[in-house]
């Protein structure tokens, strides 16, 4: 009889013990599952509520977008909206601006779902018409017809055309790079002769985008009206101490030194202007007619050495941005941002012998590409002219030189940039 009980004292406690087990693994799978659909659920809250917060975001850069001049902080319209599931989300939208002559905005919109919050910050500036390395609205020439980036050019910086670019070799491509036209035109019909290096890829059948319109020398000219609009067929030549050598028959100047314009623009009526030098501070020069660029045009204070230099030139032309070949040095520098509004940046004579490597640091955009050189189509030698080497300026990607409006699309809309982006 003592036997029997004790066996079932064991299976009594082992019944009991095994009920424990099952009953802890059932609450800690419970647990686990409610947990889950908690955390499953907070998680599907916090994805509607960035949804909402984007919604905001985007609301207040649409409402941004729609005045036609860039304004200072703006309040928006906060809304409230049903997300799904019976229940609705709310944002809250606070702008604020910084700067004068050129905007900055940070957006800070919250999401609220659920009891749930999301922030995102969005930065904004207003976008330059510099903000690429090299910039086309076709590659090809009125009057040349296809022209062609060739084995030894480089350019670092994002490249964007309207147009179809035409490659002949193994030009480098160090940038984003997008065109408009659906394919290459290679000179070979593609690798291996033709196989440019497109760091960071190439982009194709990109919608065009807004060019520069011939309207931006109004406002340049309205900028210069405090300071220099001369009359005229105008040279300059810019000092490294910050003075300007001026000649201008209209004025009666041959070679005059003199202070550069407190508003720091230089406006060419009917005429064109001819510039060199070494600039220290920063200054526009824009023709009505023709910019022609006889010698080396560099900073005096190199950003790409010191970035705290405030070193920086805009040359803007209502037709072409010229090198005059015969008086340009053999090794040439122009550090500039450059706008040929209706057509081109080019050589004179692009066909002249002797000459090497031509560093362009900032940006260029102009209508049309425009010659610089020729080369053997045979084996790609270049015979006459320089080799383009470009530099995109950083600092052109929400800045410009004195003067020159914001980028601006189709309907004259001011457009904008990102410039940064947070979410918390």
């Amino acid at each position: 009889m003592r036997i029997q009980t004790n066996k079932n004292a064991f299976v009594l406690a082992y019944s009991l013990l095994f009920s424990f087990l099952v009953v802890s693994s059932l609450t800690v799978y419970m647990t686990s599952v409610i947990n889950s659909y908690a955390i499953s659920n907070r998680l599907a809250d916090l994805k509607k509520a960035y949804y909402v917060a984007d919604a905001g975001m985007a609301d207040a850069f649409i409402q941004l977008r729609s005045y036609a001049s860039s304004p200072g902080s703006f309040a928006v319209n906060n809304a409230s909206f049903a997300v799904g599931g019976g229940r609705t989300g709310s944002y809250n939208v606070n702008v604020t601006a910084s700067g004068t002559t050129w905007k900055s905005y940070q957006i800070a919109s919250t999401g609220t779902y659920h009891g749930v919050t999301k922030r995102l910050v969005l930065s904004v500036a207003q976008s330059a018409v510099s903000s690429f390395a090299y910039l086309s609205n076709t590659e090809i020439h009125p009057v040349y017809k296809a022209l062609w980036w060739v084995t030894g050019m480089l350019t670092v910086g994002p490249v964007r055309t309207n147009g179809t670019l035409n490659v002949w070799g193994s030009p480098m491509f160090d940038g984003t790079t997008t065109q408009t036209g659906a394919g290459v035109n290679y000179y070979h019909g593609g690798p291996p002769l033709d196989d440019p290096d497109y760091v960071n890829g190439l982009t194709v059948s990109a919608p065009s985008l807004p060019f520069a319109a011939v309207s931006m020398l109004s406002n340049i000219k309205s900028a210069a009206n405090a300071g220099f609009v001369l009359e005229g067929n105008t040279s300059v030549t810019f000092l490294a101490d910050g003075t300007i050598t001026v000649s201008n028959s209209d004025k009666g100047w041959t070679n005059r030194n003199m202070a550069a314009p407190t508003n720091k623009v230089i406006y060419v009526k009917n005429g064109n202007a001819t510039v060199q030098g070494t600039i220290n501070g920063q200054i526009t020069v824009a023709a009505e007619r023709e910019v022609y660029i006889s010698g080396n045009l560099v900073y005096k204070t190199d950003p790409r050495t010191n970035p705290a230099s405030t070193d920086m030139l805009g040359l803007v032309a209502k037709n072409n941005v010229t090198v005059l070949a015969n008086s340009a040095p053999t090794n040439l520098e122009i550090d500039a941002a450059m706008i040929a509004l209706t057509g081109s940046f080019q050589v004179d004579e692009w066909w002249i012998g002797g000459k090497g490597n031509m560093i362009q640091y900032g940006s260029l955009v102009n209508n049309y590409c425009g010659p610089t050189g020729v080369f053997n189509a045979t084996t790609g030698q270049l015979t006459g002219g320089y080799n383009q080497l470009q530099y995109y300026d950083d600092r052109l990607l929400t800045n410009v030189p004195p003067g020159i409006p914001p980028a601006v699309d189709s309907t004259g809309r001011i457009l904008y940039v990102k410039t940064g982006f947070l979410e918390s």
